[in-house]
Order: C-alpha cells, then structure tokens, then sequence
C-alpha cells in the first residue's frame, strides 16, 4: 500500500491513456505583452508539481515553485529517525531497466541519470488464513505459481494472463496520444471501439466482474486480486482496467525502488529544475491563486507576497485549488458540481518501526508481506475503515531487506505497516485521537506477529500515521493519497486543463492517475499543454 499501500502504487503508464482527456488542445493562448516575474508559476512540490516545472525548465519558460513544507516531495519523500530510516510512502514502481514512456520522461526532464534504481527481490507474498502465495515477478514464474496450486483452472489462469497482455498491447497503440496531432488524436479515441476492441469491452467493468468471468474458485480471485490494496476500493467496485493493466506492468518488469529512498527522485527533479534556471521556494504557503476576468495573475503567499504569472499549475487537490485558492465565486459552476460529486480515495493508517534485530531473524527475506485476515475483500474493506484492524488486511513492507544501507544498519530494521483507514473516524479531541492511534497501533503489530513472533520486544522506535498526519503534511483532501477514489464511475479523472484560462492541474487528483509515475505523466502533460499555448 502506498503512505501507503502504495502511493507509488503500481500503475503503468500504458494503462492510463485510453482515459486522455483532450481538453487545452484548442485553448486561446495568453500571450500578453504585460510583464511578469515568472511564465509559469507551479503551486505544491509533489511528484506532479515537479514533473511539470521541471519540464517546463527545459523548454526555457522562467518557473517559480512554492512548497508549503520545508522539503520537497510531497508523498514521495522520507525521513530519519536515529539508525532508522522510512519512506513515507513509496512502495515500488515498475519502470526499472529497459525502456518506457516515464522513463523517457525522467531523461527529458533531466533527472534519469541522477537516480539509481534497485529492484525488489519479489511483488510480495500474499498470506491468507490457510495459504500463502508468492506474487511472483514473470509471467510464467506466476502462473505456474498459480496453476499448481489452482490445476483445474489452469486454462482460465492462462486465458487471464493472454487478456492482461491483449490489454496492455492495445494501450500501447494509444500512446501517440499523448504526443499527437488533436485532430489526429480524437480519431484515434473515437476507432476504439473497432480497434482496442478489448479495452471497449472492460471499460466499464469492476475487477470482480472479470475476475468472476474467467475463475471459479474465489480463493484463486482473491490471490490474483491482492494487488487490490495498491489502489483504494475492494475488487467489486474498482475499475477493472486500471488494476489489470498495473498487475501487467508489474508481473512483466518487476517492482523497483530508489536508492537512498523516495526523497532520491524529488531532490533529482528539484536539482534539475534549479539546474534548468528554475527557482524552489519551500516553507511558502500559498493562500490565493489570483484571478480576474476568468484568467489566473499569479499567485499571493501567506507572508503576503505577490508573485506575477501567466500560467498557475496546481500541484495541490481540486478543493484547495478552488474552494480555497481560487474562491468559490471565481471557480465556475461545473467546476463546482464536480467537486460535489467526488468521491475521495479511502485514506490510510499505519506504524513505523525500528528494530533491533534484521527481519532475517525471523527468517523473513521478502520486501513485502500482505497479511489478509480473509479471502474476502469486502469484508477485509469494510473491517478496516470501521477501525476492526485486526479483521483486515496488512500490508508489511521491509524496506531494510532492499539493497540499500540507507534504512537500517545491517544487524536492524525498519519496516512500516499499513492498513487503509477512514478520516472521518479520527477524532479532533486530542485525548481521544491518541486512543485511536495507539489502538490503531498495537493492533497492526499484534497483526505482525503472526508472522514475527516476539515482534514487540525488539521494537526500539514506533511512530504511528493516520489520515490526518497525510492531511497534515500533504494538505490533502481528507487525507486522500490516491485522489478520487478508483471505482468505475471515477474513471476518468479531474481535468488537467481547467476551465479558468492559464489555470492547470497536476499530481494524482488529475487525468491520467493517482501514483509516484502517473503524477509525472500529468506535470509533464500540463507542461506541453501550456508551451502549445505559447507557441
């Protein structure tokens, strides 16, 4: 899980363009011959905010980021606490080795050959109430896996297997759209039906509704469908396409991290804008997005400085951006209507620890462990944001098992437990919120222990999250850190372009998807729509 059963959360590039929203592509351009401090000016620091000033560097426009926090990053980032070291929120991503469209993003916008990439030695190993499975990396490595355990369904295993490829080469024939001719481009969306033919037929369906089309037994769905926890809602309301096209990604190339954490990749980015004549200022909040006429001016900062732009990129989630930035009676009325039908992503909870001895202790070399309590997500769901952890799932990452020495000395640990939790459920009484945290707490590592005996005595250093720690560093939505939550009737996401002239979105709340690579996706396509403008 990303902060996280992952923040990274595993989604592939490929999987996302069939959602392409084309808006900006006919905007009027805002040329104007009234100077101003900065071409563009970027709002939030997250991996969306940096993608986009960083592209927006390299085609020469003068770029001001502002970041509320004292570091850059956002949910990609990470912290020290004595011997230990955590990352907030990245699991893992699948972009390691080879070639790929976000790859090829991070060598434009400078920051590929400042990161180094480890992989992770699994996809994790699934423990249910009477099995275990691994989640192996390789297509025929999985299936196998699979087919023993499962031999009477071996063709519908195979038949699962030739569909998330089908789907996955179909998604690749769109990538043009990203970089295509408008015209060009909404041709190609409206031949989708005659095609993509495979993507036509799942695009409105929940995971579950494939997962009932080609298994029987549901112990086999719920191994197949582990990966749920990666992307908010159980397998019976979360779109179909989005988790099969990732589970593609990831069998196909396995997970991969950074060396030396998350915060790797945000200070790489960071450098590359700085590099590229841009300039970063943290611990400046911005409390207005200024606008007159419908077009955005700049931006004012709670030290009351003004800055001047023609372009805003919001890096920040649709109802800051305009309940609070840019004021309800300046936002337009479908803008409004949109944010009153949202549904926000279920939010997490967790514990960081600090041990005193290495996970091999107990024998344990994997990266992650998914500890479910059920084979039955709903359940599992609906246990975890009704604060009954202990009737849930958990996902155990140990980040020291990585090749890293970054985390842990060699003879230590530091592994984070997650479970997703509600925001509504935490208390704003301080007393009573720090009962629901230690609850919340203790729960997950007694959860632990059913696969670290002992656990608790080798604890050195605890620090627990909640939706409102998320809330409070990342000033997201109800603590949200996947956006809008990813069930069928949110496929498609907040709008990059807005209605409001020179005024863009960026990160996980907006087109193509939530997660450390599709928010680079969307800096970078906020970036080209505001150079086209320009031209």
């Amino acid at each position: 899980m990303t902060h996280t059963m992952n923040l990274t959360l595993p989604v592939s590039i490929i999987g996302t363009i069939l959602m392409l929203n084309l808006a900006g592509c006919g905007a009027t351009p805002l040329r104007s011959t009234v100077d101003t401090d900065y071409d563009v000016i970027v709002i939030g620091s997250g991996m969306g905010g940096l993608s986009a000033a960083a592209h927006l560097a390299v085609d020469k426009k003068k770029v001001l980021v502002l970041e509320q926090h004292f570091k850059v990053g956002g949910c990609t980032s990470s912290f020290v606490r004595g011997d230990y070291a955590f990352d907030t929120a990245l699991h893992e991503m699948s972009i390691g080795g080879g070639h790929g469209f976000v790859r090829d993003l991070m060598a434009r916008a400078g920051v590929l050959d400042k990161v180094t990439m480890i992989r992770a030695p699994s996809l994790g190993r699934s423990v249910f109430p009477d099995a275990e499975i691994l989640q192996a990396e390789g297509v025929e490595e999985f299936q196998s896996i699979l087919i023993e355990k499962w031999p009477s369904e071996e063709a519908g295993i195979r038949a699962y297997f030739q569909l998330l490829e089908q789907m996955s080469n179909e998604v690749s024939e769109l990538r043009g759209i990203f970089m295509g001719n408008p015209l060009k481009a909404l041709f190609t969306k409206m031949a989708i039906p005659l095609r993509q033919r495979t993507l036509a037929k799942y695009y409105k369906s929940t995971l579950q509704e494939v997962l009932d089309e080609y298994f029987v037994d549901d112990r086999l769905k719920a191994a197949v469908a582990q990966f749920w926890v990666y992307h908010g809602p159980p397998p019976s309301e979360q779109w179909a396409i989005i988790y099969m096209v990732a589970q593609y990604s990831y069998v196909k190339n396995g997970g991969w991290q950074f060396l030396g954490s998350s915060s790797s990749l945000a200070e790489a980015y960071a450098d590359s804008i700085r590099e590229k004549g841009g300039t970063i200022m943290t611990d400046t909040l911005v409390t207005k997005i200024i606008v007159e006429n419908g077009k955005v001016h700049g931006v004012e900062t709670a030290d009351g400085q003004r800055f001047s732009s023609r372009y805003v990129v919001s890096n920040a989630d649709p109802f800051q951006t305009f309940y609070k930035l840019v004021g309800e009676d300046k936002t337009p009325r479908k803008v409004i209507k949109q944010l009153h039908e949202i549904k926000p992503s279920t939010s997490l909870a967790g514990v960081y620890l600090g041990l005193d001895v290495p996970a091999a202790y107990w024998g344990i070399d994997d990266y992650e462990i998914f500890y479910n309590h059920s084979w039955d997500a709903d359940e599992m769901f609906d246990a975890m944001v009704n604060a009954r952890y202990d009737e849930g799932v958990v996902s155990i990452t140990f980040y020291s098992n990585l090749p890293d020495d970054f985390y842990a000395p060699p003879d230590k640990a530091a592994i984070v437990l997650h479970t997703y939790s509600d925001y509504d459920y935490w208390s704003d009484d301080e007393a009573t919120y720090e009962k629901q945290k230690e609850h919340m707490m203790s729960s997950l590592i007694d959860v632990a222990e059913n696969i670290m005996p002992g656990l608790s005595e080798h604890i050195v250093y605890k620090e627990g999250m909640t939706p409102k720690t998320i809330h409070h560093y990342t000033m997201n939505y109800k603590g949200a850190p996947y956006g809008m939550d990813f069930n069928v009737e949110q496929r498609d996401r907040f709008e990059i372009q807005t209605p409001i002239a020179g005024l863009y979105m960026a990160g996980s709340w907006a087109f193509p998807s939530h997660a450390v690579s599709m928010a680079q996706v969307s800096g970078f396509m906020a970036a080209q729509m505001i150079v086209k403008e320009d031209e």
